[in-house]
């Protein structure tokens, strides 16, 4: 394996929906509601917020290591370093030079806009260093996919639009649930896979807290609820109603939930809910266009 391979499965890219559709939503969003849009700032977001989710990606890979969650016969991430294939040092290294990357990138955008969005940049940076470093870290406390929801679902929306208008917008954060919850759910569908080995590892994760068939329903409910927001949101004209292009997407849904209700959550489960996330949020995307 070379070295761009071994990177590209360090850093897991089919998660990158995550970033990219929530900054995508939010240039749009403002871009719908009339602000002067840059396409330049528009390229930049993206590519800031991705370098900042790849951070948070080797990050988490390296203190999860580090703290024993991943590890021969448990967890195993990436797998780059239970594997031995990347030191834990080169992969600490990446992830602060990806976030070094990103905020450059957003002090970049920050002088054109506002400072608005250096305050959350530094929440952001924060927040992929905290999510996985030590005990007291949401992943550890079962609130990962609240902090997920709250630094990637709100947070990078709010900063697609910041990048275009500087200034803070409750709409834009409406709009951006009904990607968010799916976001979620990749991690939700994660954590659903791996319960047997991060309890093993002294985890406690939000599945936990459920009984098993508990446990996929919160999940399936989750998933209504995206669609559900959607036309609510499209109905009532706080949005366009060609975000209904999302609905598009409802048969994968479909097909996903059953497979999770029917069976146990596998890899193949956390990847599809990656595409429907990507799916789901470039059509919604194309409809505020």
């Amino acid at each position: 394996m070379n070295a761009a391979q071994l990177w590209i499965k360090a850093v897991r890219p089919y998660a990158y929906s995550a970033s990219l559709v929530p900054v995508a939503i939010g240039g749009l969003h403002a871009r719908a509601g009339g602000a002067e849009f840059s396409g330049l700032r528009f390229g930049v977001a993206l590519a800031a917020g991705t370098l900042l989710h790849t951070a948070a990606n080797l990050w988490n890979d390296y203190y999860d290591f580090k703290h024993g969650v991943d590890r021969a016969g448990g967890g195993v991430g990436s797998g780059v370093l239970v594997a031995g294939e990347m030191s834990p040092a080169r992969c600490f290294r990446g992830a602060a030079i990806c976030a070094a990357l990103a905020a450059l990138l957003g002090l970049w955008i920050a002088a054109q806009t506002g400072w608005g969005l250096v305050l959350l940049g530094i929440f952001g940076l924060f927040g992929a260093l905290a999510y996985s470093a030590g005990p007291l870290s949401p992943k550890h406390r079962a609130l990962g996919e609240v902090w997920l929801f709250l630094l990637m679902g709100a947070g990078m929306t709010l900063g697609g639009s910041l990048a275009q208008t500087g200034r803070f917008s409750w709409g834009v954060l409406a709009a951006g649930l009904p990607a968010a919850l799916l976001m979620v759910l990749i991690l939700y569908a994660n954590n659903l896979r791996d319960v047997r080995s991060d309890r093993a590892a002294g985890l406690h994760t939000l599945p936990m807290r459920f009984k098993p068939l508990e446990a996929k329903a919160l999940a399936l409910v989750l998933l209504a609820a995206s669609y559900g927001l959607t036309g609510l949101m499209a109905g009532t004209g706080r949005l366009p109603a060609a975000v209904a292009l999302a609905f598009l997407t409802i048969p994968l849904a479909v097909r996903w939930a059953l497979r999770v209700w029917r069976n146990p959550v596998g890899e193949a489960d956390v990847k599809s809910m990656a595409m429907l996330h990507l799916a789901f949020g470039a059509l919604f995307a194309a409809g505020l266009l």
